[in-house]
C-alpha cells in the first residue's frame, strides 16, 4: 500500500511541476488614469494572450518560464515588462503616433486621398448630428 501511495504522490508531483503556471493580473490605464479598454496583453514568446475589460483589468495564466509581458493598443506605444516575483502588473500606457486620416476604398486598400483616381466623400460628426433624424446611427 505504501508503494502505491508513493508512486501516486510522485506522479502527481511530476504533473504539477510540468504544468506549473501562475496567474498575472493587473490594470492598464492611460496617462490621465482612464482605463484602456481592449488593450492586448501577450506573454512574450508564446501564443497566450488576453485583452482588457471595460475597467482596464486583465488576467492571464502564463507558464513559469515566461518572463516578459507585451502590452499594446492602437495609438499607444507598445511596452514590454519583465515579470518579477509578484503577480500584479499595473501599466500606464504612453501615447504614440496618432493617426490623422484613413481612407478606406471599396477594395479595402488604404491610400492617400490625393492619390485616388476617383471621387472621395468626407463624412464628419456634424453630418450625423445635422441629419434631421432622431438617431442617424
Amino acid at each position: 500500500m505504501k508503494k502505491v501511495l508513493f508512486i501516486l504522490f510522485a506522479f502527481l508531483a511530476t504533473v504539477y511541476t510540468i504544468d506549473a503556471q501562475r496567474v498575472i493580473k493587473g490594470r492598464i490605464t492611460d496617462k490621465n488614469g482612464d482605463p484602456v479598454i481592449g488593450a492586448n496583453v501577450v506573454a512574450k514568446g508564446t501564443n497566450l494572450g488576453t485583452i482588457t475589460d471595460v475597467n482596464g483589468n486583465y488576467s492571464l495564466s502564463v507558464p513559469e518560464s515566461v518572463s516578459t509581458l507585451v502590452m499594446s493598443y492602437t495609438g499607444y506605444n507598445s511596452q514590454e515588462l519583465a515579470l518579477g516575483a509578484g503577480n500584479m502588473v499595473d501599466v500606464t500606457m504612453e501615447e504614440g503616433v496618432l493617426l490623422n486620416e484613413t481612407v478606406v476604398t471599396a477594395l479595402g486598400i488604404s491610400k492617400e486621398e490625393r492619390s485616388l483616381g476617383y471621387s472621395v466623400s468626407n463624412l464628419d460628426g456634424s453630418s450625423l448630428t445635422g441629419s434631421g433624424e432622431v438617431n442617424a446611427i
